[in-house]
């Protein structure tokens, strides 16, 4: 799997042979920040959707509520 450490390393690469210097600043900290982004948001999309709703309660008059 794939860390922070790893994508901004192989981010920095690609943007110091496409732009130079500034080129591996600007992509390292733009792929760890989008990377540290989107798992936060993953997390909370799971956390969310890994709650059971409750469950309905059986009505008190019988099997049909019509």
């Amino acid at each position: 799997m794939f860390g922070p450490l790893t994508v901004g390393k192989k981010a920095t690469k690609f943007g110091y042979k496409r732009f130079g210097v500034p080129g591996a600043v600007i992509a390292g900290v733009g792929a760890v920040a989008g990377y540290v982004a989107i798992k936060r948001k993953l997390a909370s999309i799971v956390k969310d959707t890994g709650e059971d709703e409750p469950a309905e309660e059986p009505s008190a008059g019988g099997a049909s509520a019509n």
